[in-house]
């Protein structure tokens, strides 16, 4: 078992479990290093729209992803046994529209377009109680039987990735016969009423956005990058055509920078130290990336 820390933070007044379903949960996520400080927007978020919040620091470092992944299950075991009711996301989250009320336990998002049973669900999004707690176990125990978290890239189906906790999960909540709400993860369809996207875009019926925007820090491959940037741009992608035409120097578009004059292009968070050079490439989006 890895240490956990952290502080619970309460938006107003006391917690009444009374209150309606929407707001009978506490909102948990967990990190580590550098991003134990993007729970400041969860955490923002959460304190906008009155849920309880909690992050778990976790001092362990990892030398992958997919093992960070692997600890999802135990902190959200450990969210149940501290809270009840949990709302689980991923530390990078945002909450941008009130958790509906008929959101309810057992909840694991799903990726859409949607993917094979291996990949069929994201573990960034999970709501649980009490009586989840069998295939919260399950989940654990098939991860560590299974040594999930060792895997090596020759070792995965088509992505980097793609077997990893959420196999996994799959095969719990299978094995248990589990049917669980599964609102969609869009990947893709900006025009989609999926309740989550995967970027820093939204519709009218966004509830949470799940961007991948962090993982800019450490991807130097334009292509990948220019991946990130289509998912993860509030406007239209197409934009940057625009933007990085001409010899103009750097410029600011909802929290991104484009020069011109140079070619190179970054989230604000991230600018100037990590500038990527744009390429004209065509890149595809799909639900199989994690």
């Amino acid at each position: 078992m890895f240490p956990l820390t952290g502080a619970l933070y309460f938006s107003r007044g006391n917690y009444d479990m009374n209150k309606n379903s929407s707001e009978r949960f506490t909102c948990i996520a967990w990190a580590s290093g550098i991003y134990k400080n993007m729970f400041r927007n969860l955490r923002a978020d959460c304190e906008r729209f009155g849920y309880p919040c909690h992050l778990y620091e976790i001092d362990e470092d990892y030398s992958s992803l997919l093992q960070a992944w692997c600890n999802h299950p135990r902190i959200i075991r450990r969210g149940v046994e501290e809270f009840g009711t949990v709302l689980y996301l991923d530390v990078e989250c945002r909450i941008v529209a009130p958790i509906p009320s008929t959101w309810r336990a057992p909840l694991v998002s799903i990726r859409w377009p949607e993917q094979k049973f291996w990949i069929r669900y994201n573990s960034g999004t999970v709501m649980a109680d009490e009586s989840c707690i069998p295939w919260l176990d399950a989940w654990i125990r098939i991860i560590d039987e299974w040594k999930m978290g060792e895997l090596a890239r020759e070792d995965h189906v088509h992505w980097p990735g793609d077997l990893c906790d959420e196999l996994a999960l799959a095969a719990a909540l299978g094995a248990f016969g589990v049917a669980v709400q599964t609102p969609r993860l869009e990947y893709v369809n900006r025009e989609s009423d999926a309740e989550i996207a995967r970027g820093l875009w939204r519709t009218e019926r966004t509830i949470i956005q799940h961007p991948t925007q962090h993982h800019w820090l450490k991807e130097r491959d334009a292509v990948e990058c220019k991946k990130l940037f289509v998912q993860n741009y509030p406007g239209d992608p197409r934009d940057a055509e625009t933007f990085l035409a001409g010899d103009r120097g750097p410029e600011s578009h909802l929290g991104w920078v484009f020069d011109a004059d140079r070619g190179v292009y970054g989230p604000e968070e991230f600018w100037p130290e990590h500038a990527r050079r744009w390429v004209q490439e065509t890149v595809e989006l799909t639900s199989a990336q994690r």
